[in-house]
């Protein structure tokens, strides 16, 4: 089996509280919404703090300073869509969008209300954490999960192996 990816997710939210998503155009997650991220780059020792700095600005191109991230989770996923292991660090963005940003090559924006995720197309996994509450927009909570998507089924194994303040 072929070694981690490493990659960051970016939850950002709308001044009124909605959360940004992307619908993507390109493997993985093609035709799915979708937090903003991307790859660390790994040849250059860049750090997850710098990767979501230098992801938001391609994408959103909103400049963030480190004190505008909320690291919420790291995620390990075991060979998630048979491409690999990957080891994502999952931020909470404090810094509140004023309006949708522009479609770029990867896809559209759009703002949606946590209550409308169970009828969007997003990945199962994604959908999870914000609608099982690990996200919780009012707290600061801290979670290291692991998932098996080796199962036969669409949905794999989800164990939270720790998790680090209230609920």
């Amino acid at each position: 089996m072929s070694r981690y990816r490493v990659g960051v997710l970016l939850y950002f939210r709308s001044v009124q509280g909605q959360l940004l998503l992307i619908k993507r155009k390109r493997a993985p997650n093609a035709g799915l919404w979708c937090a903003v991220g991307g790859k660390l780059e790994m040849e250059t020792g860049e750090s997850p703090v710098e990767c979501a700095r230098r992801e938001a600005f391609e994408e959103i191109g909103i400049e963030l300073k480190d004190s505008d991230l909320l690291l919420r989770a790291m995620l390990s996923e075991k060979d998630y869509e048979e491409t690999g292991h990957w080891l994502m660090f999952v931020y909470e963005i404090k810094k509140r969008l004023s309006s949708i940003p522009s479609s770029i090559d990867e896809g559209r924006f759009n703002f949606f209300n946590i209550g409308d995720l169970d009828e969007l197309e997003m990945p199962w996994l994604d959908k999870l954490i914000l609608t099982d509450k690990l996200l919780d927009p009012d707290g600061e909570e801290f979670h290291a999960i692991h998932v098996s998507c080796q199962e036969a089924s669409d949905a794999g194994v989800v164990i939270v192996e720790e998790s680090i303040g209230s609920r």
